[in-house]
């Protein structure tokens, strides 16, 4: 019975640092930093819109997740309880929508609007399920990451679709993706 907890201590502290290493909004802002690097903005300047990716697709939502946690509004990283997670869902669509709103505004690149038009779309599709069930954006995050980045550089990165299984087990290990409300 001791080895079996010491197993199931190690499979858990395994799942944590995938988790971790797998932050949907850090694979975010690397599809970000990843696309300033592509041939779609060559007449653009490219520190520029690296900075406002970043921005609008990591730094704010990691700033209001962690505000969150030091007031006291989100119990935990992993947001455990599936009610926390919907104003926080809206806060970062509404920056989104802001980020392609200057986009537009500043005749910027289209893939930055793509990027953040999808993102709000994805956004609301996960507002929409967060209501009846917690899905996992840590997976939903690494899928759609290694979909963008492949389909930006021609196929090139198919071995990124190896995480999402990886990333799938770590939150199902957890228990981070089995709450359901009716």
């Amino acid at each position: 019975m001791l080895f079996r907890f010491k197993r199931e201590n190690t499979k858990l502290r395994v799942a944590y640092v995938i988790s971790r290493f797998f932050e949907p909004f850090l694979w975010l802002a690397i599809v970000g930093l990843a696309t300033i690097f592509s041939g779609y903005f060559d007449d653009y300047n490219r520190l520029s819109w690296g900075i406002i990716l970043l921005v609008f697709l990591g730094v704010l939502p990691l700033l209001t997740l962690w505000l969150g946690l030091k007031k006291g509004k989100v119990k935990d990283i992993d947001f455990s309880k599936r009610e926390e997670r919907t104003s926080f869902i809206m806060v970062i669509i509404f920056y989104w929508f802001l980020g392609a709103l200057l986009t537009w505004a500043l005749a910027g690149p289209r893939l930055v609007s793509t990027i953040l038009i999808s993102a709000i779309i994805v956004g609301v599709a996960v507002l929409i399920i967060n209501l009846y069930w917690k899905v996992s954006v840590h997976t939903l995050g690494i899928t759609v990451s290694a979909l963008f980045i492949n389909q930006l550089f021609g196929w090139q990165y198919l071995w990124l679709f190896i995480f999402i299984p990886l990333v799938a087990w770590s939150r199902w290990a957890q228990k981070n993706t089995r709450q359901r409300s009716c």
